[in-house]
C-alpha cells in the first residue's frame, strides 16, 4: 500500500478503471487521443503506466506502434507522456520515461522511439536524436535497448 501524498506508478491492464481518466488527461492535450486507436487486440504493446497519487491519477505514459526510422518494420514508440500541471516539476516524466523503457527492454526491438518537443528531457534521460524530418519544434529521440557491456 502507497503511503499518503506519495506517487505510485501503475502498470494497467485493459480494463483498468485508471485508463478513462488517463485518456482524458491525454485528451487534455492531444484531443484526438485514444487507447482504442493504439491498443488493439494484436497490438503486442506494453501495458499503460498510470501515475496515481491519493488515488487520483495524476500523469501517465502509453505506447503505440509504428514504423522505425532508416528501416521498414514497426516497433514499439512512447505515444504519449503527460503529468497534471500541477505535479510537473518533479521528475514525474522522468520517472515514467524510465519505467516505459524498463518495460520495453523484454521486447525483440533494438531501440525504444519517442517523438517529442522535449528533446531536453529525453536526452538528460540518455535519449540521442533521430536523424529524420520532423515539425519544427519537434524531435524523434531514441534510446538503445540492447544491454550494454561493462567497460
Amino acid at each position: 500500500m502507497t503511503p499518503p501524498h506519495e506517487m505510485a506508478l501503475i502498470r494497467c491492464e485493459p480494463g483498468s478503471p485508471y485508463l478513462a481518466r488517463l485518456e482524458q488527461l491525454f485528451q487534455s492535450a492531444w484531443p484526438d487521443f485514444w487507447f482504442r486507436d493504439t491498443y488493439t487486440q494484436n497490438a503486442c504493446l506494453p501495458p499503460v503506466l498510470v501515475a496515481v497519487m491519493n488515488g487520483v491519477v495524476i500523469g501517465g505514459l502509453a505506447f503505440s506502434r509504428f514504423k522505425e526510422p532508416h528501416r521498414s518494420g514497426e516497433v514499439i514508440w512512447i505515444n504519449a507522456v503527460f503529468v497534471s500541471a500541477e505535479h510537473r516539476g518533479k521528475g514525474l516524466a522522468s520517472r515514467l520515461i524510465n519505467a516505459g523503457v524498463s518495460q520495453t527492454l523484454a521486447s525483440s526491438q533494438d531501440s525504444l522511439y519517442a517523438y517529442t518537443n522535449v528533446p531536453a528531457l529525453y536526452q538528460s534521460l540518455g535519449w540521442s536524436e533521430v536523424a529524420i524530418e520532423c515539425e519544427p519544434d519537434h524531435k524523434v529521440m531514441g534510446i538503445s535497448l540492447k544491454p550494454r557491456l561493462p567497460e
